[in-house]
């Protein structure tokens, strides 16, 4: 009997270390263990110093959070990598045989490496590296696993750029501007600045699970009309109303998800920009805030943000086919034509077609992503727009949060309602497509964290 017993302790602590890395230098785990989140933060940064638009800060989010992935996932017996998974990533590099490595720095090398490559000045980024570095060799880890670990991450990461290279971003650069349509019903551009429109051209990049850009469609918006009896004046006259009798609680949700990465401020001769967070930065910001306060190992965190982004950038190329597919007319334009020349938004109307609303198919894309890997009511309490002075906000579970974010563009009024809810149910298709697609395990499931 005691000899069964040894051997089933056995067994359980064999198939508990199979999900498990092996022993890691003393004293680095501790510091290495939200390194991810604290990673993505310094991206955050970065991004909104570069003034990227929200569909090309998803395509950097989700490329260095895949690198991560890649170079952390040896180390961990029970997953693997996503080559064969992620449309076109193919091949990516294996550790050495024989060489002894610290994993986790890898992935922080691999990380910093595409982040180098897809943000406009690398020195923003190789001050942080250099600074992590210091605090890696502080800690103390032998100088030989220090430079295999770094020169593996540099390699996964050189990978992971040429298969970016390859997905039509630069192409798409060189394309044709968005020409204005002189039929009524469709978007012009929009007050104050009256920029040009963003990306019309998103569409081409490559998805990162999706066939196409087209595969997740949402329904079709209600049929332009300009008469008072009409459907689409009656959705018009709703945000006109909602923007006149707003109160204090309405335009305070609208600000908490504003997330416009740049907006403009007149004072008299002088016009000024003032940079905030992305709408995928800030799921970003909550999904680091979840893997901390799970106390999640670093491979499951690597799970969450791959899983994350991943469905945040097919998320806008998802919606931005749709937007350039109907180019639709914002509420500013119609009503200020049709209901009150002298009617403005709360918030300042983003520069590219109306629908669907881009927040509430990225929420609901997130959302979904998050509540598959931790459940149904996940209670949190958001504090990413703490940094502009605005208050937390609780939620009890992502699908309620994602679901205000979508709201908050009627009630800052810049969203037609079918935008907001053919979003959402468009996003929760392209989280669900990406949750189920991509394994992360080799017994072929998903991660539920």
């Amino acid at each position: 009997m005691k000899q069964f017993s040894c051997i089933l302790l056995t067994f359980i602590l064999v198939g508990f270390s199979a999900c498990q890395p092996k022993p890691n230098p003393a004293g680095l785990d501790a510091f290495t263990r939200f390194q991810l989140a604290d990673w993505n933060k310094q991206l955050s940064h970065i991004i909104i110093t570069d003034i990227f638009s929200p569909p090309v800060a998803s395509r950097i989010y989700a490329y260095t959070n895949i690198a991560a992935y890649e170079a952390l996932v040896p180390g961990y017996p029970a997953c693997q990598s996503l080559s064969g998974q992620l449309n076109g990533l193919e091949n990516v590099p294996a550790p050495e045989s024989g060489k002894e490595y610290y994993f986790p720095v890898a992935s922080a090398e691999a990380f910093a490496t595409v982040m180098k490559k897809l943000t406009l000045v690398p020195a923003n980024t190789e001050k942080f590296e250099t600074d992590y570095l210091k605090q890696i060799k502080k800690i103390g880890i032998k100088p030989e696993v220090l430079e295999n670990s770094l020169a593996y991450g540099k390699k996964v990461g050189e990978h992971v750029i040429a298969w970016a290279l390859k997905d039509n971003y630069l192409e798409s650069r060189a394309m044709q501007r968005h020409m204005l349509s002189q039929k009524i019903e469709e978007w012009q551009p929009t007050p104050p600045d009256y920029m040009p429109a963003i990306e019309p051209h998103w569409n081409t990049i490559r998805p990162f699970v999706m066939d196409s850009a087209a595969q997740c469609k949402p329904q079709k918006p209600t049929s332009f009309d300009t008469l008072p009896d009409s459907k689409f004046y009656k959705e018009a006259k709703e945000i006109y109303m909602l923007g006149e009798n707003s109160d204090e609680e309405k335009q305070l949700i609208a600000k908490f998800w504003d997330d416009n990465p740049n907006v403009s401020y007149t004072k008299g001769h002088i016009t000024y920009f003032k940079q905030k967070l992305t709408p995928g930065g800030h799921w970003i910001t909550i999904t680091s805030n979840v893997c901390k306060a799970k106390e999640l190992n670093p491979m499951e965190q690597a799970e969450a943000f791959v899983l994350v982004t991943a469905s945040l950038a097919d998320g806008f190329i998802s919606c931005w086919d749709a937007k350039y597919k109907y180019v639709h007319i914002r509420p500013e334009t119609y009503i200020e034509k049709y209901i009150d020349p002298e009617w403005d938004p709360i918030l300042q109307t983003p520069p590219f077609p109306e629908f669907p609303s881009g927040h509430s198919v990225i929420s609901a894309a997130a959302a979904t992503a998050l509540t598959n890997l931790f459940g149904d009511n996940y209670a949190f309490t958001d504090s990413t727009q703490l940094v502009i002075g605005l208050p937390v906000r609780k939620f009890k579970s992502f699908y309620d949060a994602s679901d205000e974010a979508g709201i908050s563009r009627m009630y800052g009024g810049i969203h037609f309602r079918p935008a907001n809810e053919y979003g959402a149910q468009e996003g929760k298709e392209v989280g669900n497509l990406v949750y189920h697609k991509l394994k992360t395990r080799k017994n072929g499931q998903v991660a539920k964290l």
